[in-house]
């Protein structure tokens, strides 16, 4: 579909006239993220992109920031022809799905968050040196080739060993198996690689708490035992401006929703749905 002056790809699944979702990954990995959940919102259709950069869609081959989702978003619901939709999103997703909800309430019927509440902030202190090492580091990526891989395996084992959280093998693969492009003599990863470097700025956190302030929907976060999420300095601090939010923590790390906890994740999501 087209949106934002890009292409994007995406999985589908569900009854044509199901509850809209709309579903967002997390950084580095793709719509198959959600190969495991969707599914089980059975009473859901469910629409999982690849966001721009990842996966099977467009690159825009420049830095990448986390408010680039927001027209994306909002201009893939309008290509749907969804007037209205709730937002499932894992880590950076769950990033987007909140700053969108926060500009556009009207849009979304309720968030459905996995491991994550907003963007990670920065101190404004941080900003120079974030600027000085994003452009150090973008100005060599034209001399960096991508690596070849020789295997799928091979590609797995290197997927695994750069996880920022710990990933089991078999989640590893199924984002992976969509995350690669096939070359004459081998795969390399078909994700844009400017997502691999620093960010060039964030927001800070007076300015995420004050989009949290705005979001009127239903909102259900859904945390791992052994995720990175709960152990977020600010995360106590977002959830205490949303009376209307649920939090729950299920059995699992920060993919839980590809290791297992997906179907008890699936039935806490839609009991949200009559309220929607």
């Amino acid at each position: 579909m087209h949106a934002s002056g890009l292409e994007f790809e995406a999985l589908s699944t569900g009854p044509a006239d199901g509850f809209p979702v709309l579903a967002l990954h997390g950084w580095l990995d793709n719509a198959a993220s959600f190969v495991q959940l969707a599914p089980r919102l059975s009473r859901c259709r469910v629409v999982a992109i690849d966001q721009r950069g990842h996966g099977q869609s467009a690159h825009v081959q420049q830095p990448y920031h986390i408010w680039d989702g927001v027209p994306d978003v909002v201009g893939i619901l309008d290509a749907l022809g969804w007037q209205q939709a709730a937002l499932l999103g894992h880590s950076m997703g769950a990033a987007v799905a909140t700053l969108t909800a926060s500009a556009f309430p009207e849009r979304i019927h309720a968030l459905w968050l996995i491991e994550g509440f907003g963007p990670w902030p920065d101190s404004a202190t941080e900003t120079p040196d974030r600027l000085r090492n994003a452009t150090e580091r973008l100005k060599r990526l034209p001399e960096r080739p991508k690596r070849l891989y020789a295997s799928i395996d091979e590609a797995i084992d290197a997927r695994l060993a750069g996880a920022v959280a710990p990933l089991s093998r078999q989640a590893a693969a199924q984002l992976v198996a969509r995350g690669l492009k096939k070359m004459p003599n081998g795969f390399v990863w078909s994700s844009d690689p400017h997502l691999t470097l620093p960010t060039m700025a964030r927001f800070d956190e007076t300015q995420i708490q004050s989009c949290i302030q705005r979001l009127t929907m239903p909102i259900s976060l859904a945390l791992g035992t052994t995720g990175i999420a709960k152990t977020a300095s600010f995360l106590k601090s977002r959830i205490a401006l949303c009376p209307q939010m649920r939090v729950e923590t299920f059995t699992g790390g920060h993919h839980l929703h590809l290791e297992g906890a997906e179907g008890a994740i699936a039935t806490w999501f839609e009991s949200t749905m009559e309220h929607a």
